[in-house]
């Protein structure tokens, strides 16, 4: 009776183990889905700066599936207005972007992109230039961070600029925050010189070679967007592009922003220009860069809500925004290799 019991348990146990395998291979199946594509629509890409030449650039959309590159469009009627009236016709550059010969736009006013392009409808987008908020003053400091986890922790510098400016009351304003970097770096070369000597031993001259190497440095100069970070309360999203925050918190108030960057960022051979820019933006420029990064966020997320870009492009997509610039500029002086490496240490 032993023997038939340990045998049936080993045969349900089979059972248990094999008809789950055999269900989930009889329920699989490859399903093919035809997507219809639809119309292919042209989208405008352009923010228009105060006292920067327009320039917008002109592509088509694209099918869901498809990673092929950016497709411009060469062949395109681009035309810009300003409170409704034509200005000119801009003209085709590289890469599908159209510019204006000289024209600048100035803070207050509206303009418009009107696009023409055979076999796709036509689309328009308005957008205004918001005046410029000064920034009042820029204060820095160095910070050791420490960072890490149960086990082990480094400690890094952190470079801390306290952005403040003053909100003008009333009215909805939307920010981005950027910098820059004038800083430099130092190339060494060795150069070896060839000395002939002689030496008498004797009665007799012997001549030989003597080798003298003298390091020659050069400094060069270069200039970058500083990658800056904030975990302050107003910001709403760190984007490529910069800091994203609205007044909805400081309407009419005087705030200072904490920005924050790595002093590696900052290192120099000599002393680093750094400009920080406060971007005042139109509401589809701040519209447009809030959505797009919450669509990056979400690309890698299967379980998030899908996120639509925002856009303001009547007949197509893309977006047209504005902007104007304060800038403040200090001096600051990492030195190169101030420190070897991070220190790290256990817990």
């Amino acid at each position: 009776m032993k023997m038939k019991f340990s045998q049936r348990n080993r045969l349900l146990t089979l059972a248990v183990i094999i008809v789950p395998v055999l269900l989930m291979i009889s329920c699989e199946s490859v399903l093919f889905i035809e997507l219809e594509e639809s119309d292919k629509l042209i989208v405008v890409n352009g923010a228009l700066g105060q006292d920067s030449i327009v320039a917008v650039q002109v592509s088509r959309t694209r099918h869901i599936l498809d990673n092929a590159p950016l497709v411009p469009l060469e062949n395109g009627t681009v035309r810009l207005y300003r409170e409704g009236a034509l200005l000119e016709e801009l003209g085709y550059a590289d890469n599908g972007y159209y510019t204006s010969a000289s024209f600048t736009p100035t803070t207050g006013e509206q303009y418009t992109i009107e696009v023409e392009n055979q076999g796709y409808p036509s689309v328009s987008a308005t957008c205004e230039i918001p005046e410029a908020v000064a920034i009042i003053a820029v204060d820095t400091a160095t910070v050791e961070m420490e960072y890490g986890d149960f086990y082990y922790s480094y400690v890094q510098e952190e470079f801390h600029m306290d952005v403040s400016l003053e909100d003008p009351a009333g009215e909805e304003n939307y920010y981005l925050i950027t910098a820059m970097a004038d800083r430099s770096f130092t190339e060494y070369r060795d150069t070896t010189v060839m000395v002939l000597d002689s030496l008498f031993q004797n009665g007799k001259w012997y001549p030989y070679v003597k080798d003298s190497t003298y390091t020659i440095s050069e400094i060069f100069r270069f200039t970058e967007n500083v990658y800056i970070g904030s975990s302050d309360l107003i910001v709403e999203a760190i984007t490529g592009d910069g800091i994203l925050f609205s007044d909805q918190l400081i309407d009419g108030k005087k705030y200072s922003v904490r920005v924050t960057t790595w002093t590696d960022n900052l290192m120099s051979a000599d002393s680093a220009m750094v400009d920080v820019r406060l971007h005042s933006i139109s509401e589809s420029y701040y519209k447009y860069l809030k959505s797009r990064q919450k669509h990056y966020e979400s690309v890698d997320d299967y379980l998030s809500v899908p996120v639509i870009v925002y856009t303001n492009v009547e007949g197509g997509t893309g977006f047209l925004g504005g902007y104007s610039t304060d800038v403040y500029t200090f001096t600051t002086f990492v030195p190169e290799f101030h420190r070897d490496d991070y220190y790290y240490f256990e817990k």
